[in-house]
This record gives structure tokens, C-alpha cells and sequence, in this order.
């Protein structure tokens, strides 16, 4: 929960057209500037979390964060590097909150990507 006074801080920011996040310690998205679409992203959704992505190989930015969804256990993006491609990460076809029917194709698409998305989660 944010403090009344960062609030105002983060309304000095919005107000100035700068976009705020603010992750939590246990790395929920306390709060984000809010988008037109709010609804199409995944950042607004209570299963969104962001945990931390350090790559093994690459030892001079282990600050990578990923994003993952709890409601299928799998990641949506991995190797996010600035606070900026922490936002606005498009709902994948595989959301089950995804809003609408998908199609034959689209139904394939979505269970080759959530198949991805769980591999990764066990990889890292």
C-alpha cells in the first residue's frame, strides 16, 4: 500500500506526462500509470507479478525482471531490463481473462505459446 505522500509524488509525475510504476517488495505492481487500454494488459491484472530474471550468462545485469502470470504458472516476458518494459505488456492469447473467443488457429497459437511459457519458468 502506498503512502499518501508518494501518491502525491506519483500525481506530480503523472501530471508532468512522466508514466510511474511502483513494484512492491514482493514484486506485485503496486501501481501504474494508467493507459487507455488498461484493459488489453496484463499489468492491471491481479495473477501479474514481477520477479526477478538474472541471466547466468551475462553477470553484469542481474537486474533483469520477467513477467509472470500465476493463473497459468508461466511467464509472459522474460529479460525486461528498464522500468518502462515493465508496463503496457500485452494480455498473450493464452490469458485466461484474455476477453474474447479465439479462433481455431489462434487456440493452437495460444497452447504453443503457453507450452513455451511454462518451460521457462522451470529453465530459470
Amino acid at each position: 500500500m502506498l503512502s499518501e505522500k508518494k501518491i502525491q509524488e506519483i500525481k506530480k509525475f503523472e501530471e508532468a506526462g512522466i508514466d510511474v510504476i511502483a513494484i512492491g517488495k514482493s514484486g506485485t505492481l503496486d501501481y501504474a500509470s494508467q493507459s487507455k487500454e488498461g484493459s488489453e494488459y496484463c499489468d492491471q491484472c491481479s495473477d501479474f507479478r514481477l520477479l526477478p530474471d538474472p541471466d547466468p550468462y551475462d553477470w553484469f545485469r542481474d537486474g533483469d525482471m520477467k513477467a509472470v502470470c500465476l493463473a497459468v504458472n508461466g511467464v509472459i516476458r522474460g529479460a525486461l531490463e528498464r522500468p518502462s518494459e515493465c508496463v503496457n505488456i500485452r494480455k498473450p492469447l493464452y490469458c485466461p481473462k484474455i476477453g474474447r473467443e479465439l479462433s481455431d488457429e489462434e487456440k493452437k497459437e495460444a497452447a504453443e505459446q503457453l507450452e513455451w511459457a511454462q518451460k521457462y519458468v522451470i529453465m530459470r
